[in-house]
């Protein structure tokens, strides 16, 4: 499993809880293997750890929960951008960039 691997396949996910835990069950592979991808993985995970400790248990509307997915999805792609480069400068800034855009924002997980 590899940074844009898991990012396919959270985008043809269906929205809601169980997509987060699959992105997090992918995230805990990638961190294992993927060194470079580990810091991109390890705040995703996080994000997904809030959205379904959060919302779990909670019945969401579809269009919510496709914000939500979407939003993700959007730090996701940026992430992986980055990653592609394979520059730990430019990879640190992305991190950087989704973090500061989360502390910003609604903070929906």
């Amino acid at each position: 499993m590899n940074f844009h691997e898991m990012v396919q396949r959270f985008a043809a996910a269906l929205p809601g809880t169980d997509s987060f835990k699959q992105a997090n069950a992918d995230c805990e592979a990638i961190i294992r293997d993927q060194p470079f991808q580990a810091g991109a993985a390890f705040l995703v995970a996080g994000f997904c750890r809030s959205y379904v400790l959060i919302y779990e248990d909670q019945g969401l509307e579809h269009d919510f929960a496709l914000r939500n997915q979407r939003q993700l999805l959007e730090y996701m792609n940026s992430l992986q951008a980055a990653l592609a480069t394979c520059d730990h400068a430019i990879a640190h800034k992305a991190l950087i960039e989704v973090v500061t855009h989360y502390a910003r924002s609604e903070r929906i997980f």
